[in-house]
């Protein structure tokens, strides 16, 4: 067995996001993408037809 050689003064690593906040940032990020292609879809046929 090899132990690790921790320093006195280092800083561990906390979680910044829960695993349901992240989950939660994911699902909103992939909404806000998922309308933003449809409003560009949208504008751009509502140009074509347009013409």
């Amino acid at each position: 067995m090899v132990r690790m050689n921790v320093l006195p003064k280092s800083i561990e690593r906390r979680s910044l996001l829960s695993v349901s906040e992240s989950l939660q940032l994911m699902l909103a990020f992939g909404g806000f993408t998922l309308t933003l292609i449809t409003t560009i879809v949208a504008i751009l046929n509502y140009k074509d037809k347009k013409k």
